[in-house]
């Protein structure tokens, strides 16, 4: 009984544990994204096939609006220039706005803050 017990408590934890994916919601004005969920190593994989497939679909710039933001890591930093990247790219204008407190730290200490669009 008590293994069972604690299986069944192993199991929830480990799906506690799965990063909440990021959501790219559209959002007032035309070519607005509301991101919503988790900007970390887990969810940067899905990440960066989500936006690039709403880049290149573009015809008018592009705001992605980060307040929806729950949690953030390094790698959220790197989905941040590689979407300006793809952006590029496919010469499609990209802006950000309600940057996390977050990941405009971890953005000014590795010193890319200026590098990027942000309002």
């Amino acid at each position: 009984m008590l293994t069972m017990l604690l299986q069944r408590k192993k199991g929830i934890e480990a799906k506690a544990a799965i990063p909440s994916p990021l959501r790219f919601d559209p959002h007032g004005r035309t070519g607005g994204f509301l991101l919503s969920g988790e900007m970390t190593f887990g969810t940067s994989g899905l990440a960066i096939r989500e936006a690039a497939s709403i880049i290149d679909a573009a015809y008018t710039p592009l705001q992605f609006d980060l307040s929806g933001i729950t949690r953030a890591d390094s790698a959220g930093v790197g989905l941040l220039i590689e979407w300006q990247r793809l952006a590029a790219r496919a010469r499609c204008e990209l802006r950000y706005t309600n940057m996390p407190k977050t990941l405009e730290s971890i953005m000014r200490v590795t010193g890319v803050f200026g590098m990027l669009p942000v309002d």
